[in-house]
């Protein structure tokens, strides 16, 4: 009987000295360390740089009245600063004075004031816009942008004037003025109005006071300088012109980089 119980007993300090050594080996559930999460990248979309337009603007009023705009050179007529108390940005406007009326007859009205800018910035796509008025005129009141001018002979044009009430985009081709599209637009004396064309490769997009008026297409020139434009004695005035770049390289402009604006 004794025998059983010393077996019994010795038996169960085998087993608690079991249990003891599992509890001692063994971490409590809190010290155990946790399986790492290893994160999953994600893909960061890049957005696209979107290019900032080069935009030059030509509003005159640090020229001297009387003179030929810095950076302009007149090509026919005598353009010159005009101080115009009712300029959109005062004092001074760009533009012709009264007279030439015997140079209109003895051109039959076929007499193209132009002035053009010295800078040999040629310009491929943009958008070309300025403010014009006509002071009046005996034979014409007519004012334009000169677009992709190559020579006095080869360029485009866009215009707008009275009494015909016109706006219409040209093309000068060997010194002969071929219409390219035209449409009746009421267009006063004294009166300002912003003449506006987009030019994209052969498309072209025509506006007047921001309404656009037609559209139209041509290749004939891909590029050129840029100018201001009238008909006879008209006393075409303009202000605030501005050139916005659209695209870069050849696309763009080339040559030499676009005239500083004025102040």
């Amino acid at each position: 009987m004794k025998t059983g119980s010393s077996w019994l007993r010795s038996a169960g300090i085998v087993a608690a000295g079991i249990i003891v050594a599992v509890l001692v080996i063994s971490p409590a559930a809190h010290s155990r360390q946790k399986k790492k999460q290893v994160a999953t990248p994600t893909d960061t979309m890049t957005p696209t740089a979107t290019p900032t337009p080069e935009v030059h603007v030509w509003n005159f009023d640090q020229d001297k009245a009387g003179a030929v705009a810095s950076g302009w050179k007149a090509l026919e007529g005598d353009w010159q600063v005009i101080a115009d108390p009712s300029a959109p940005s005062k004092p001074n406007t760009f533009g012709l004075p009264p007279g030439r009326l015997l140079k209109s007859l003895t051109n039959a009205l076929e007499y193209y004031p132009m002035a053009i800018q010295t800078d040999p910035t040629e310009y491929s796509d943009f958008t070309l816009e300025a403010q014009f008025k006509s002071a009046g005129g005996r034979f014409d009141c007519s004012g334009g942008l000169i677009f992709r001018y190559v020579d006095d002979k080869n360029f485009y044009l866009l215009s707008a004037g009275c009494p015909s009430d016109y706006f219409a985009l040209s093309r000068m081709t060997n010194g002969e003025l071929v219409s390219l599209k035209q449409s009746v637009v009421p267009t006063d004396k004294d009166t300002w109005y912003r003449l506006k064309v987009t030019v994209q490769g052969g498309h072209f997009m025509c506006y007047d006071d921001d309404k656009m008026i037609f559209d139209s297409d041509d290749s004939k020139i891909a590029k050129g300088k840029i100018g201001l434009w009238a008909r006879d004695d008209s006393q075409a005035q303009f202000d605030d012109m501005k050139i916005t770049i659209l695209g870069s390289g050849d696309s763009g402009a080339s040559a030499a980089p676009a005239a500083s604006p004025s102040p």
